[in-house]
Order: structure tokens, then sequence, then C-alpha cells
């Protein structure tokens, strides 16, 4: 005797159809998710609670953030007018300095960075930076380049580029917000 198969049920292929559809979206946004700033601050943030110099080193652009920092600091001197040619001097030796650290500061930022994450002792900031999200961040991305700052706060507090692994990487501070964490 034959025995009849039984056909699966309309009901049956929609739940098919809706997990396949359910999985391939979650699959698309983790991966689009992994190509965003968020993502890329995420993984900085927990290199930084894991003191992990070399991962933390992976999104931030040292040498970008230094000659950035440098140009502030020469467009801060050129802001102010010089009073006399003394001023006029002290200005131009002022960005002479600048200009002839920065290539040490190059050099150093892995090995000084690296070193303050080891020996640094402050519990209380890691356990606030655990319990930070980087969702309280407003990332907006313009010509290839993530402005990011607080929420509710229009002052950009630094700025991201793509690198070319796919992950985003810090490449300016802005200054005025920077000293405010000393």
């Amino acid at each position: 005797m034959e025995q009849k198969r039984s056909q699966p049920g309309i009901g049956f292929v929609i739940a098919v159809v809706v997990c396949a559809v359910i999985a391939v979206g979650s699959i698309s946004g983790y991966i689009y998710f992994r190509t965003t700033p968020y993502y890329s601050l995420h993984r900085l943030k927990q290199a930084i609670v894991e003191r992990n110099a070399p991962e933390v080193l992976k999104y931030l652009d040292t040498d970008a953030i230094i000659d950035n920092m440098a140009k502030d600091a020469i467009a801060q001197m050129d802001k102010k007018k010089p009073r006399g040619r003394f001023d006029e001097k002290m200005q131009d030796a002022g960005k002479d300095v600048v200009r002839q650290i920065v290539p040490q500061l190059k050099k150093q930022i892995g090995d000084s960075l690296t070193a303050l994450l080891m020996t640094s002792n402050d519990d209380k900031l890691f356990a606030n930076l655990r319990r930070a999200t980087v969702f309280a961040l407003a990332v907006d991305i313009k010509n290839g380049t993530a402005e990011v700052h607080e929420r509710g706060k229009s002052e950009v507090s630094f700025t991201m580029r793509k690198a070319p692994e796919g992950h985003w990487r810090i490449n300016w501070i802005n200054s005025d917000q920077f000293q405010m964490i000393k």
C-alpha cells in the first residue's frame, strides 16, 4: 500500500519565510552596523576598558590627531594680532616650536598611550566608561568624515575617517573640549 505524503501547510511555509527574512535582516543589519562609526567607537571603548593599547591605537589615527592639534594651535596663534614686533617674533617662535615637536610627539604617542593604559589606577573612570554607551553620542557623516558630538550639544567633539580596513578612526579632537579633560 502506498503512503500518501502530506504537503506542508500554508502556515508552515509562511513561518519558514518569516524566519528566513528575519535571519537575513539580522545578518544584514549586523554587517551594516560593523561599518558604522558607532561600532568603531564601541570597539574603542572596549579596548580602553580592557587596556588593550594596540586595539586602542587601531581606532585612533594618532599622526592625524597630532597634525590637526598642531594646525589648531598655529591657527589660535594666528588669531591673536601681535601688538608689536616682539609679539610677532614670539608668535613665530611659538609656531616653530609646534612644528618641531610634532615629529617627536608622533614617535612617542603610542608608547605613552600604552604606558597610560597600563599604569592608570582610576577604577572610577574605567567603571564609568564600562557603563557609558556610544549611543549617547550623535554622529553626522558628511563627505566621508563623521562628526561626533554629545547628543543635545552642537559643538563637534571629534571627527572620524574611515580607514582602508573598513573601520573608523578618530583623526581630530576639538582642542577646546580636550582642555576640559585636564
